[in-house]
């Protein structure tokens, strides 16, 4: 009696880690499905993306899942941003990527993508944060650079 008890309470967890490992296979797929690419972009200056300085460059810009962006540069420079998401009252008429500039020194600030309203926002980070401080809190040159929006299939 204690074997058959034993051996279906063995069979019962052999079927819940089957159905778990299985279940997070099919979340690591559906979230491998889920990648966008958004564009591909020449950003002429070097500038800040969270703590990393990223070297001036051909940028093809992915957004892995909901408001994580990949930013792929030259020379293997990479970094995930986590976003927020932005809206305008009108649809953007192009793609582009915008940036706060203080002086020489630039911040990823925003990714809009041609005909939506809705876009994707970064807080400004620690090192922005400082910059505006050292600058007495002036307010930041908004430098806009369009691109073409990557498509689909």
């Amino acid at each position: 009696m204690k074997n058959t008890r034993l051996t279906s309470i063995l069979n019962s967890s052999l079927i819940a880690c089957a159905l778990i490992i299985g279940s997070l296979a099919s979340t690591q797929y559906a979230s491998a499905q889920s990648k966008t690419a958004l564009a591909e972009v020449k950003i002429p200056f070097a500038f800040q993306a969270r703590a990393q300085t990223m070297p001036a460059g051909t940028y093809q810009i992915d957004r892995e899942s909901g408001y994580l962006v990949l930013l792929r540069g030259p020379n293997h420079a990479t970094e995930f941003v986590m976003m927020h998401g932005a809206s305008k009252s009108r649809a953007a008429d192009h793609g582009s990527i915008v940036f706060d500039r203080y002086g020489d020194k630039y911040f990823l600030r925003q990714i809009w993508i041609a005909g939506e309203t809705d876009g994707l926002e970064c807080q400004k980070s620690r090192a922005e944060k400082e910059t505006l401080q050292a600058k007495n809190r002036q307010t930041p040159d908004a430098v806009e650079l369009a691109f073409n929006s990557i498509l689909q299939h």
